[in-house]
């Protein structure tokens, strides 16, 4: 059973309900136990691939803005479970999963010409890495593209947003604690 962590993910479904991702990719940083990346792939039309991306291993790194490094439960077993969970999509062909982390992703020479229409931000939860990420995606952002944040409320959104302006992107829909931006131009 896919499971998730977070609350709003009725908003994540609206969000993602037809949208059209014109042949372009869709990704997830940060997949837990799949719950946001289930949605995602159930939910938009014309994705060329889901990318799913989390480290897992019970990495010890700082979290949020204002802790120190500690260890969450994203365990090996997590991993392997949602790998066994997502076979039916894999073996489809609609979803590849990047055991790395964020940094990692992001300079894997691979990934340097993708471009994606849908983003969901759930891996690290301090604002320069949620800034980091937003600007490598804004700078491979489709048309259209549209950038969900989970747990906004425990960063500095109002940077990163006023970051992503000059990509053309604005806040589409928010609630308490998902935000959906997307480009206008």
């Amino acid at each position: 059973m896919i499971r998730g962590d977070s609350t709003e993910y009725e908003l994540l479904e609206s969000w993602t309900n037809r949208f059209d991702c014109q042949g372009y990719n869709t990704c997830e940083i940060g997949v837990r136990e799949g719950m946001g990346s289930k949605i995602i792939m159930d939910n938009v039309l014309n994705n060329y691939l889901h990318i799913g991306v989390d480290p897992y291993g019970n990495l010890s790194y700082q979290h949020y803005d204002n802790t120190g490094e500690y260890t969450c439960d994203y365990t090996d077993v997590m991993r392997d479970t949602m790998l066994n969970d997502f076979k039916p999509y894999r073996n489809a062909g609609k979803f590849s999963f990047y055991n790395l982390t964020d940094t990692l992703f992001m300079s894997h020479p691979d990934n340097q010409d993708r471009q994606f229409a849908f983003v969901h931000f759930d891996g690290p939860h301090m604002t320069r890495d949620v800034l980091t990420e937003s600007i490598w995606f804004a700078n491979r952002a489709a048309l259209h593209t549209r950038f969900v944040f989970d747990d906004y409320p425990k960063y500095n959104m109002q940077i990163v947003a006023d970051c992503l302006k000059p990509f053309g992107f604005y806040v589409l829909e928010q609630g308490k604690n998902k935000i959906c931006l997307e480009k206008k131009q």
